[in-house]
């Protein structure tokens, strides 16, 4: 993002360095030709930066991959409804999770083995589960076969 905002400032300062001099042949002031410049530049960075803001900012209550978000940083904390509460949703045990690369695999309670992203995690911050945790979540079909959808800990 912040190489269009300087490529665009940068453009706009070698395009507006001529009109400016045409326009004012008059005016004999090197200064005053730099500060027009230097004003188009910081307009065009600007303008730039405008074109590169999200459309609105996401808040915790947001759905999608920004609002998969709790309150608890580090856990899987509660959650409100979600886009994917209305699948079933199963239980079942954490058999390993890798913190540093952020994956692991849950053991669902009918025997099987699903994955699990750390993205997938009810929480903010460093998300991660505990081996043997027991954990709620949603499956569904992802490239290489069953993820585990909206993890949160149950509760003891």
């Amino acid at each position: 993002m912040f190489r269009k905002t300087l490529v665009s400032a940068v453009l706009v300062t070698l395009i507006s360095i001529p009109v400016v001099f045409f326009l004012n042949p008059l005016i004999n002031n090197p200064v005053f030709y730099i500060g027009i410049v230097f004003l188009a530049c910081l307009a065009a960075a600007a303008l730039a930066q405008l074109g590169t803001q999200p459309a609105k900012k996401r808040t915790s209550s947001s759905r999608g991959r920004a609002g998969k978000h709790g309150s608890n940083p580090g856990s899987a904390g509660n959650r409100g409804n979600r886009s994917n509460s209305n699948a079933a949703r199963e239980l079942g045990n954490v058999k390993w999770f890798n913190a540093s690369k952020g994956f692991g695999f849950i053991t669902r309670d009918s025997g099987d083995d699903v994955f699990v992203h750390f993205r997938s995690i009810r929480g903010e911050g460093h998300r991660v589960l505990r081996d043997g945790q027991r954990v709620e979540f949603s499956v569904s079909q992802g490239d290489k076969g069953l993820q585990a959808d909206d993890v949160a800990a149950v509760q003891d």
